[in-house]
């Protein structure tokens, strides 16, 4: 794909590689991931365990449409498919505030980003808020399963959510009261520790990050030259890392997660690599963006 002129030939890989035939890329792209969790729900045993990944749209829905609603702005394809709840039903409930038919979690995060929302006028809180929520259902649902593989996961995706929260949040300057707000439990790395380190100096936060792995991610955000779009690479990187130590067990619901997340990981790198084809950026600056695969 990279090595393609055009777009047109990039999208020519994939169709070859058996994503859907399909010129508009992102609906193709969406098809590819709704194709990828028919199949896994179909071949698992335990098919539910996928909603816990499908919450990521959801959460998505939710911030477009509390966005789209304060700034009245149009949602028109920006509205993500695979979610659990239907994106059309979804916008219905949180137009009408019709919340207790989303999972509580997401109820509790909608009603919290309006109310800051009003007192700050900065919409980062939503993104904070409902991202929250959603690590939040992770935990409670991968708790109900058992799996200890799960649950490292969702300590090892909790613990970046609260670094990024932690340095957004001391950025700005912003009070402990919502630092404790939008923290999550259940991290390896404590929220007493984040409590503790807000009032301080940054570099007694990398002390508290010693020997847990996240010390490059703390780097990328507090560098003058590092930048969000480094940050999200270097978490999807690090999650990949993690899950790759799995990828030789033969049974169990490991195997299937790291096929999809690996999945999702070709598809977002596919995107990237077509968005800097349609705005003509250079081969290289686009190789820089693309995430490690799972294999």
């Amino acid at each position: 794909m990279l090595d393609s002129d055009r777009v047109s030939g990039a999208v020519r890989v994939l169709h070859e590689a058996g994503y859907p035939e399909n010129n508009n890329y992102e609906d193709m792209l969406r098809e590819e991931t709704a194709k990828l969790y028919d199949y896994l729900k179909g071949i698992s045993p335990e098919p539910e365990v996928f909603d816990i990944f499908a919450y990521r749209y959801d959460s998505h829905n939710i911030k477009v449409l509390l966005k789209s609603e304060l700034s009245g702005a149009d949602t028109e394809g920006l509205l993500a498919d695979n979610g659990v709840v239907d994106k059309n039903a979804l916008s219905i409930l949180v137009r009408e505030r019709d919340l207790g038919k989303v999972q509580p979690e997401f109820e509790k995060a909608i009603i919290e980003s309006l109310d800051t929302y009003a007192r700050t006028k900065d919409p980062q809180i939503i993104d904070i808020l409902v991202d929250g929520a959603y690590f939040k259902l992770y935990l409670r649902m991968a708790s109900a399963t058992g799996s200890k593989f799960l649950l490292k996961l969702a300590a090892k995706i909790i613990d970046i959510a609260n670094i990024s929260a932690f340095i957004r949040v001391k950025s700005k300057m912003e009070d402990l009261d919502l630092l404790s707000r939008v923290l999550i439990p259940g991290g390896e790395i404590k929220v007493k520790e984040y409590l503790d380190s807000f009032s301080k100096d940054i570099e007694s936060f990398r002390d508290v990050l010693k020997g847990t792995g996240y010390g490059e991610l703390l780097d990328i955000l507090t560098e003058a030259t590092g930048s969000v779009t480094e940050f999200e690479k270097a978490c999807d990187n690090h999650v990949m890392k993690f899950i790759r130590n799995y990828r030789h067990k033969a049974f169990g619901i490991e195997p299937l997660i790291g096929y999809m997340l690996g999945k999702e990981t070709d598809i977002k790198n596919a995107r990237i690599i077509l968005v800097g084809k349609i705005n003509r950026m250079n081969s290289d600056i686009i190789r820089e963006r693309l995430r490690n695969g799972y294999v």
